[in-house]
């Protein structure tokens, strides 16, 4: 048997199911488990500046390949909500077209040797420790 989440009457809750039917969601909760990790320390760092963050606001999905996608929509605080409240929060939950289009805005490529995108963190060392400006390709 394993522990897996679901929903139960509108909340979720944790559930025992047999091995076999919980193979999807167990590797699901371990990933879940992993990015909240991330995202703790991230909401660590935004609170020094005064924001708060989301939490690990994954959908929650059936339990099974059968059921396919739970029908129930979840708030980044992983509360049940119906149609219209989804509705509402969306725009503060989601990153809008706007939001899209500002981040695009941001990634500029680069393509000189030894140069990094600003939008990216530098290696420490290039493939196979060559160093950044190293030319992997000759023409």
């Amino acid at each position: 048997m394993t522990t897996v989440e679901q929903i139960d009457g509108g909340r979720i809750v944790a559930a025992e199911l047999p091995a076999l039917i919980a193979l999807n969601p167990r590797p699901r909760t371990q990933y879940i488990a992993d990015c909240q990790t991330g995202i703790t320390r991230w909401n660590r760092i935004l609170a020094a500046g005064g924001v708060t963050g989301p939490g690990c606001a994954c959908r929650t999905w059936g339990s099974t390949a059968r059921s396919g996608c739970s029908p129930a929509a979840t708030s980044p605080r992983r509360q049940i909500v119906d149609a219209a409240a989804w509705e509402a929060g969306r725009p503060a939950w989601l990153p809008t077209p706007a939001d899209k289009v500002h981040v695009e805005s941001l990634m500029r490529p680069v393509y000189e040797p030894g140069k990094i995108a600003a939008w990216l963190a530098p290696p420490r060392n290039g493939i196979n420790g060559q160093p950044l400006d190293y030319s992997y390709v000759r023409f």
